[in-house]
């Protein structure tokens, strides 16, 4: 088969999911080409990009050749560059739209579906939560839960995730974090135990592997292990399996194929519908091999298409 990567230029080759699928993919002799978003294009209404060809070693790229391709021409195109989710992002979405290739995930449903946004339709599942730029109204917000997170509502990784606790601090927070994102912030009561924090991934809507995250310094409310937390084995509980089926059949009917969950004390915080990570290290915890699984999957979902 033809894959195409849509991906960021830069990836680190120890931890990055995308790495891995792509060394599955040489691995069962598909013919791989990566690009970056910035040279995706539509022409004449036909969705192309300017990609390399190329193989790879265990820790590198090797380039063969620079190609224009017909994305139509393509088996599977994977969105693996990370937010923020912005319009140059979105404008993506809207692009491979036009392909009849299968594209993990589903433009349109990754559009449809922010990372943050796409909580609320699982109300029973998540902490009281407040999306608005409106300072007065997270005033309020704050004055009934006395402490709260605010963060972006389109970025990742832990970006300028802040406790607020003291109302004093709401005004000059709120003002900088709209100046800076230009849109709504997201506001949710405090998940006080932060050593309940999991990661899970989710294969159409079934769990496949989760993970503990620990933050590595005291009073450090973020557990991205982008930011230096570490990763631990875990159970998944009652709660956990309660969400995921409750979410699973949503995700799976959207074509969200392959998205990770993060569950704070019991509460659903986020579901990654960009470019979920974490099969790395699910991989090391457990002596696993996900990426043979969700290539299984997305070679069977070519074959019914």
């Amino acid at each position: 088969m033809k894959v195409a990567f849509q991906m960021d230029a830069n990836i680190n080759f120890e931890t990055d999911t995308t790495f891995l699928l792509i060394k599955e993919a040489q691995r069962r002799g598909h013919e791989i080409f990566i690009y970056t978003p910035n040279d995706l294009a539509l022409k004449l209404n036909k969705p192309i990009a300017m990609a390399h060809r190329i193989s790879i070693d265990d820790c590198s790229f090797t380039a063969k050749e620079s190609v224009t391709i017909n994305l139509n021409e393509v088996d599977i195109i994977f969105i693996r560059q990370d937010p923020p989710f912005d319009m140059r992002y979105i404008t993506t979405t809207y692009i491979l739209e036009k392909t009849g290739a299968l594209v993990i995930n589903n433009p349109t449903e990754i559009r449809n579906c922010p990372e943050k946004l796409i909580t609320s339709l699982f109300p029973e599942l998540i902490p009281p939560t407040l999306i608005t730029e409106n300072i007065s109204m997270i005033r309020d917000f704050h004055r009934d839960y006395k402490d709260i997170i605010l963060k972006p509502l389109y970025s990742y990784g832990g970006n300028d995730v802040i406790r607020i606790q003291d109302k004093s601090s709401i005004q000059v927070v709120v003002e900088l974090m709209v100046a800076k994102y230009e849109c709504p912030i997201i506001a949710q009561a405090f998940c006080k135990n932060i050593d309940k924090d999991k990661r899970i991934l989710l294969l159409d809507g079934s769990p496949i592997g989760a993970m503990k995250r620990v933050p590595q310094v005291s009073g450090e409310i973020r557990t991205n292990v982008r930011l230096g937390a570490s990763f631990e084995p875990i159970e998944m509980d009652d709660r956990d399996n309660e969400i995921c089926s409750k979410i699973g059949p949503e995700l799976e009917k959207r074509g969200l194929t392959f998205v990770g969950i993060d569950i704070m004390d019991g509460f659903l915080l986020e579901i990654n519908t960009t470019s979920p990570t974490g099969v790395v290290y699910v991989n090391k915890l457990y002596k696993k091999s996900l990426e043979i699984d969700l290539w299984d999957a997305f070679e069977a979902k070519v074959q019914l298409s």
